[in-house]
């Protein structure tokens, strides 16, 4: 039950960081549940999940990954860091 809290808390907060950031045309746009970058990749909360629980990634691998999936806004990856 605390594992799907957390999962819940991730998936809202990445929610709200899209739309946030979204609004002030970050390069992300879609559903809560299927994201597309700027270069047009698509990708899921899920993926981004990886991404930030990742203990394998620094900071700056993480930051990277998420450029990668298309992730343009620094202001996103940074939020994207601090969940």
């Amino acid at each position: 039950m605390r594992r799907r809290l957390c999962h819940f808390g991730f998936a809202a907060a990445v929610t709200l960081c899209v739309a946030v950031v979204g609004g002030c045309q970050s390069g992300v746009t879609g559903s809560a549940n299927r994201l597309v970058g700027a270069d047009g990749q698509r990708f899921t909360v899920q993926d981004l999940q990886s991404i930030a629980n990742d203990p394998d990634l620094t900071d700056d691998g993480k930051r990277q990954a998420f450029r990668d999936l298309g992730i343009e806004d620094e202001k996103l990856i940074d939020a994207l860091l601090t969940l």
